[in-house]
């Protein structure tokens, strides 16, 4: 099958890791495939496969296009995708490349990475995704809750349900991650510094315990806009003396291996890349039960799931794991089944599937 791929950017993050791990596993299978992005100005964070044909396109956003730019933008899209002669294509939280679909008469499907409930448009665009939807061969969503909600509110759309997969690490390394101090515990939480990973409620959690546990230290590993808020929250709640705030890192393995637990504190999530190598890594975890983390961890049995908003519980789950290491350890042990609960076979097998099915 000639397949074509289309994303925003490689930038970091999850969607854009699983679209690199997506195209390198059709392209292996035999399929050839291209990969279509829209914004020069963002340097690739991951490294593609040599097998995946790269195309390049610097596009101006639609607002920032504006009236008879937003038309000449839509042309040089579609002649883009045109050119990549796909039999199907695949766009990773890509609205417009849908409206060259559309005038090209090319099977498309869809798929988003965040909890769809949570996703927000001006009304011109929730106009437009929701008519381009209607024609999607499938749109793919990272949970059955996103599912059910489709299928009672956008009956004409076609959910599928593909998770995420959990990927096998680089293995441990005797490297001790060189933020990590010296003699040390670590509490590690991962991602974007935005409000959405709700990282100001995880501060507010470790100002009710982190005095109780001394050989504790809380880091936060990510970049972002609310950055220097959040390292002023730190201070206000006289907790920066045991945070670390961590610039983002490319490989993490060294830091999942020598941490001691894993904290998810998201408003929403999608299927989190990040909870799934932590636990792959064999660190027990602690998260808000947000789409996602509700199905990846199994409360009690390789983590703690707690309900949104509630911060002290949070907070009371991380001290039940940071004091009791027997506890920590059986989570950890049972934390690495995520690999066969969720294989990239199953999940290069479901794509490969939609796209067959689509061809005929």
């Amino acid at each position: 099958m000639r397949i074509t791929c289309v994303i925003g950017t490689l930038g970091g993050g999850g969607a854009e890791r699983m679209m690199v791990y997506l195209c390198g596993g059709l392209a292996a299978r035999g399929h050839e495939v291209t990969l279509l992005t829209l914004d020069n100005s963002v340097p690739d964070f991951y490294e593609l496969s040599p097998l995946v044909a790269r195309r390049r396109i610097s596009l101006p956003t639609f607002r920032a296009a504006g009236g008879i730019r937003a038309i000449a933008r839509l042309w040089t899209l579609t002649r883009a995708v045109r050119a990549t002669k796909p039999q199907v294509l695949i766009s990773f939280m890509t609205i417009s490349v849908l409206a060259s679909c559309w005038l090209l008469r090319i099977p498309y499907i869809y798929a988003d990475h965040l909890d769809i409930r949570h996703l927000t448009y001006s009304r011109k665009w929730e106009i437009l995704r929701n008519f381009f939807l209607r024609f999607a061969r499938a749109v793919t969503v990272l949970s059955e809750r996103d599912r059910k909600f489709i299928a009672l509110y956008h009956p004409r759309w076609k959910p599928v349900v593909i998770y995420n997969p959990a990927l096998p690490g680089k293995g441990k390394t005797d490297t001790r991650p060189a933020f990590f101090q010296p003699g040390k515990k670590y509490v590690l939480a991962v991602g974007r510094l935005v409000r959405q990973k709700g990282f100001d409620r995880l501060l507010h959690a470790w100002r009710w315990i982190y005095e109780k546990h001394p050989l504790w230290r809380l880091a936060i590993i990510g970049e972002g806009k609310e950055k220097a808020e959040l390292m002023q929250l730190a201070d206000g709640l006289d907790v920066q003396q045991s945070v670390d705030f961590v610039p983002a890192q490319k490989d993490l393995a060294a830091a999942y291996h020598h941490a001691d637990l894993f904290v998810m504190s998201s408003r929403a999530e999608g299927f989190p890349l990040v909870l799934l190598e932590a636990m792959e890594a064999g660190l027990p975890a602690v998260s808000f039960a947000c789409t996602g983390p509700d199905v990846i961890i199994r409360d009690g049995v390789d983590g703690f799931l707690v309900k949104q908003h509630r911060t002290e519980q949070l907070s009371r789950r991380m001290s039940e794991l940071m004091k009791d290491e027997a506890k920590r350890q059986v989570f950890g042990s049972r934390a690495r089944e995520v690999l066969s609960r969720f294989s990239g076979e199953k999940y290069l097998d479901a794509y490969e599937k939609l796209c067959q099915q689509v061809l005929k």
